[in-house]
């Protein structure tokens, strides 16, 4: 089979097409024929070698990945999965930049009808984004949303989730180009925060009130500013910390904000790692969501696999707005 594999870490041009025999499975795995990879930051994070969830070298990045199922390891029991269907995988150890991959049948979800393999690879941003919604922020009010970085797949996700709710969402992007896309996707107000202040401009859209939920995968040096607006009891909940950390200490400056009473989490979808059922049935609530046509992926381009240098270079130059996917 054709695959895009990496020996060493460093920028793009270490991703290389190679030619490698078809995945042996093991008794708990499933093998798929892939249609559509998903190109994301955790493939980026991998490349780079700054991966928490690194898998040893050689590697095949791609945690996304839609096609059929072509064979089922001797310990997995026809019933959930079979041969021949319709099958998302998702596993966070890569493999799917390739045109099969061998991965767990826990990390694998049946497809319902009409959910296009192109879009499919958009499910996991739209799960991220429900569990940002439902699971980390749960009890929280909702009321206006801030989230940053929202050009990006699961960026637009949130728009679209908080859209289909009725809530109100503010989106945060690096360029006027980027806050267009976002009001494309649903987003009410937006702040180009390359140039403007954006704890100002969130309490001036609010009235003074500020937002209840912050989402950052950012965070950066000036993270602890976003503090200043929240609303009462208000949350933020940080995703990733693509940005790096705060300058200042979090703790004292959430002492400062004191009559606000706010609330930081950090969040990470590996909260599913040992919940293979909590995953299922997350991945169920979304899928029914593709399903009714309530929501719909943006899809900034389809790849074929030879060029994912070119998609990662899309991704390091930012300039990609919804989802990147590559066709083996």
């Amino acid at each position: 089979m054709k695959a895009i594999q990496f020996k060493t870490t460093g920028g793009p041009d270490v991703l290389e097409l190679v030619e490698l025999p078809t995945p042996r499975l093991n008794d708990d795995e499933v093998l798929i024929r892939i249609q559509a990879t998903g190109v994301g930051k955790p493939d980026v994070l991998m490349r780079s070698g700054v991966y928490r969830w690194m898998p040893p070298l050689p590697a095949i990045p791609g945690a996304e990945m839609a096609g059929t199922i072509e064979a089922l390891g001797a310990g997995v029991k026809p019933g959930r999965l079979k041969v021949g269907q319709r099958v998302l995988g998702y596993h966070f150890k890569g493999r799917g930049y390739a045109e099969y991959a061998a991965i767990p049948a826990t990390d694998v979800s049946p497809l319902v009808d009409g959910v296009e393999f192109d879009d499919a690879v958009s499910l996991p941003n739209y799960q991220v984004a429900y569990a940002l919604l439902h699971i980390a922020a749960r009890g929280a009010d909702k009321d206006v949303v801030y989230v940053n970085g929202a050009a990006g797949g699961v960026g637009s996700a949130v728009i679209q989730l908080c859209r289909l709710e009725g809530l109100t969402v503010i989106a945060g992007a690096s360029s006027d180009e980027k806050c267009a896309f976002a009001r494309t996707q649903g987003a009410q107000p937006t702040i180009n925060y390359s140039r403007e202040n954006v704890a100002d401009r969130v309490l001036e859209m609010t009235g003074g009130h500020g937002a209840n939920l912050v989402l950052d995968h950012i965070i950066g040096k000036s993270f602890t500013d976003s503090l200043r607006m929240i609303a009462s009891m208000g949350l933020i909940v940080s995703f990733n910390a693509l940005g790096g950390f705060p300058e200042k200490d979090l703790f004292r400056e959430m002492r400062a904000n004191l009559p606000k009473s706010p609330g930081v989490r950090c969040f990470t979808m590996h909260h599913f790692d040992h919940d293979p059922v909590g995953r299922q049935q997350l991945s169920a609530q979304v899928m029914a969501l593709f399903a009714q046509g309530k929501v719909k992926p943006p899809i900034h381009a389809r790849l074929p696999l030879a060029e994912a240098r070119t998609a990662h270079r899309l991704l390091d130059d930012r300039a990609v707005f919804g989802k990147l996917v590559l066709n083996p």
